[in-house]
Order: structure tokens, then C-alpha cells, then sequence
């Protein structure tokens, strides 16, 4: 693997981890709070997905200037990847705590996210 790629690579773990960190603190304050589980998903994922064009565009591929038609790429990526997570956590939520629901959701997002995004949108 190139060092540049490896490189990439490592820089979007680490950004997801930032994000998925975020994203999840936000879905369970929210649902701390009272807020259904599907309510606390989308915010959480909403907010997680503006946090994680800025760090990926700025960080992971930081010679990817920024352009309308990137942006639509990469949000539509993520509504891709977070239609995948909604299904997965209504399927889950019938079977499981609300909690560990989200956590199994949250790993259908981050793998699809992460093919979609390297596929489709930085393909640099």
C-alpha cells in the first residue's frame, strides 16, 4: 500500500473515531434526555455528517479542494450509509436494548461510509 493511501487511511479511522465519538455522545444525550431513538439517530447522524466532510475534506485528503459537486457527493454518501443505519436499527431496536441497538446500527454506517466515501467521493 502506498504511503500516501496508508496515510489516508489512518487519518480516517482516526477522524471516525472523532466523529463516531461525537455522533454518539449527541444520539445518547438525547435519548438520556427523552428524545425517541429514531429523533436522537438522525440528529446525532445529521451533526456527525457536517463534523465529518470538514475533518475528511481538511484532513484525510487535504489536497481535495472543496466544491459544490464534492459536497453533494459526500452528504449523499452519508444519507446512503445512513438509510442503511436507520433499517438496521429499526430491525435491531424489535430485538434489543435501544443502546446496543445504536452501537449495531453505528457499525452498518461506519463500514458503508467508509467504502461509499473511498469509492465514490475522494477518489484521490
Amino acid at each position: 500500500m502506498p504511503v500516501k493511501t496508508l496515510k489516508q487511511f489512518v487519518t480516517y479511522n482516526l477522524v471516525g473515531i472523532v466523529n463516531t465519538l461525537f455522533g454518539f455522545s449527541i444520539i445518547f444525550v438525547l435519548m438520556f434526555a427523552g428524545v425517541g431513538a429514531t429523533s436522537s439517530n438522525a440528529v446525532g447522524y445529521a451533526l456527525g455528517a457536517l463534523l465529518s466532510y470538514i475533518l475528511n475534506k481538511k484532513y484525510t485528503f487535504g489536497g481535495v479542494k472543496h466544491s459544490t459537486l464534492l459536497a453533494v457527493k459526500f452528504f449523499s454518501v452519508l444519507f446512503i450509509a445512513y438509510l442503511l443505519n436507520l433499517f438496521t436499527l429499526q430491525w435491531l431496536l424489535g430485538m434489543m436494548n435501544p443502546y446496543l441497538a445504536q452501537i449495531g446500527a453505528g457499525a452498518v454506517y461506519t463500514l458503508s461510509s467508509f467504502l461509499l466515501a473511498k469509492f465514490m467521493v475522494f477518489k484521490v
